[in-house]
């Protein structure tokens, strides 16, 4: 009787601890990740901005249905990046959809011109099936939505020339980066400002209508001339502080491949922006190249033209210089004479070497005519070097005869023997005014101007060449209008899309992430993968084992149960 009130009293406490931690667990939350990695622990980044979630925010993905093992994997690793989401904000929820369930083609291919027109990017998959092979069109991608606004979300990590598999593998890496991100940018309520420069002969915008629609989707996008001033009211003096003012409004400029001089107004203006902490990206041809001028006759002269710019002086004091040089590369993409693709030296083809958040895992990024850039010493500014050559490279000074034969010449390895030269260079910190202890620009105004000579921590982008972030018009697909801006990194005389839209927004990500978002680009997680060829080669002998070893295992435990059921049952 003793014993059974004892074993009651057990239960009892039993049953009212679980109530206890219950209760206790209704108000706290925590989750422990017991992996070597990591893999399910948010960075503090992500789980702040989780905390924001005002709404609910609704993912479509569109990655159900009948996939290969790596999209499978990209699916799962998917799901459960969302269930660690939903456990911190009960705000966010999700579905998955197949866009080839429908067994009617009209049906899915009116599916699938929606999810274009949305934003996603389809790829076409071959599977093995009974009967020989088949294709379909996957979208590994989701669109989410928020309030009154949606964004496409693409999953899956373009880059040229990569495995399937390592693509996936990469983005599944990347799958917190890039949910956060869109998060981010969907729930933004004050979005920051980004200027195109006007004024120097920049790229019209036409040119850069891309690459503005898509910041357009995170940023406010604009453009500015520095050379249409807002007079002073009552009178007709230039307001130099108004324009300064008018400027600072921007947390990035962008410069894209000007053409006309800089006046020393101009310089005074952007010199006091960058101290003001202002972001610039530029986008510079020292070298005046341009494909187009081979339409006309079989060759033309490269000539330099960065003294003309009246840049060269005043980015040398930042400490770097765009060289007069061009830049020959046997790693190039192609040009499409008609009669097939030809590797074109000239158009240097660049995958990123350097562990950068805005490099890692881009596509190849293509230059047209582009030049390298050097650095000086500059006390407090972190320079990185982001984008280089291949180790098959080289330099040819300027003036340079540019002949079309180059391209069907094939190029001599060795000849080819400059390494990594530095195309793209990315400056960090607190820059020096190249106007301090000078007579100012300001002829036409009385106003009293002061100069900051010490800027505030910033950066700065500048790259050998301008057409980086040129995307081309439309002159070949007849089922869009002619001069229509295509996507920027496709070219459409050989079909290929490389990675300079990816480059761009990630520098702009990259300098305008105020929540730190972009740290977590750079976190890796490793993906233990079974070796295929070795499962091939050992098949035979882990079927064998594996259905062997059970049966082994039963006929012993039956032997030993029966000798030992003899030994203490048998009588003496």
């Amino acid at each position: 009787m003793k014993k059974r009130t004892q074993d009651i009293a057990k239960f009892v406490a039993l049953v009212l601890i679980l109530i206890l931690l219950n209760i206790i667990g209704s108000y706290t939350f925590y989750r422990l990740d017991l992996t070597q990695e990591k893999r399910y622990s948010l960075n503090p980044a992500t789980l702040e901005l989780l905390e924001n979630i005002e709404d609910k925010l609704y993912f479509k993905v569109y990655l159900d249905g009948s996939f290969p093992a790596d999209f499978q994997r990209l699916k799962k690793e998917t799901k459960q990046m969302l269930d660690e989401f939903r456990a911190y904000q009960p705000n966010i929820e999700y579905t998955f959809i197949n866009p080839n369930e429908s067994e009617d083609d009209k049906t899915n291919r009116e599916i699938w011109a929606e999810l274009r027109q949305k934003g996603l990017e389809a790829i076409q998959i071959e599977q093995i099936e009974q009967g020989g092979k088949s294709s379909k069109q996957i979208f590994p991608g989701a669109i989410a939505f928020y309030k009154d606004r949606e964004i496409a979300v693409q999953l899956l990590i373009n880059q040229f020339a990569t495995a399937p598999n390592l693509q996936v593998n990469n983005s599944i890496e990347k799958l917190e980066f890039t949910l956060a991100n869109n998060i981010k940018k969907i729930t933004s309520v004050e979005k920051p400002r980004i200027a195109f420069l006007e004024g120097n002969g920049q790229l019209e915008a036409k040119y850069v209508a891309d690459i503005g629609k898509e910041l357009s989707q995170y940023y406010i996008v604009d453009r500015i001339n520095l050379r249409e001033f807002r007079t002073n009211a009552g009178n007709q003096d230039l307001s130099i502080t108004g324009q300064l003012r008018r400027l600072n409004t921007f947390d990035a400029l962008i410069i894209a491949k000007p053409t006309k001089p800089f006046a020393d107004l101009d310089k005074l203006l952007i010199d006091q922006y960058i101290m003001n902490g202002g972001k610039t990206l530029w986008f510079v041809d020292a070298v005046q190249a341009e494909m187009d001028s081979l339409s006309y006759a079989p060759q033309f002269l490269a000539y330099p033209t960065a003294n003309d710019l009246n840049l060269t002086d005043w980015l040398f004091r930042y400490g770097v210089r765009v060289n007069t040089n061009l830049v020959q590369d046997m790693v190039a993409g192609g040009v499409n004479d008609r009669q097939g693709v030809h590797r074109w030296i000239y158009f240097p083809l660049v995958m990123p070497q350097v562990e950068h958040p805005i490099t890692k895992d881009l596509n190849a990024v293509r230059f047209e005519f582009a030049s390298t850039v050097d650095t000086i010493i500059t006390p407090g500014i972190k320079k990185t070097f982001l984008l280089r050559s291949s180790p098959y490279s080289r330099t040819v000074s300027t003036p340079h005869m540019v002949n079309l034969q180059t391209l069907y010449t094939e190029p001599v390895e060795s000849q080819f023997t400059q390494k990594n030269l530095p195309l793209a260079v990315l400056l960090e910190g607190e820059f020096n005014s190249t106007f301090a202890n000078r007579v100012l620009p300001n002829p036409d105004s009385k106003e009293q101007f002061s100069i900051t000579n010490k800027g505030k921590s910033t950066q700065m982008l500048v790259v050998g060449d301008g057409d980086i972030i040129k995307n081309q018009l439309n002159l070949v697909n007849p089922k869009i209008p002619r001069g229509t801006p295509l996507p920027l990194g496709y070219d459409q005389f050989t079909g290929m899309q490389y990675g300079n839209k990816d480059f761009i927004l990630n520098a702009i990500d990259f300098m305008l992430d105020q929540n730190n978002l972009i740290s977590i680009r750079s976190r890796e997680l490793t993906l233990r993968l079974l070796d295929f060829n070795k499962i091939e080669a050992d098949k035979t002998y882990w079927k064998t084992f594996n259905t062997a070893l059970p049966i082994a295992i039963i006929i012993l435990f039956g032997i030993l149960y029966n000798w030992l059921r003899r030994r203490k049952y048998a009588r003496k």
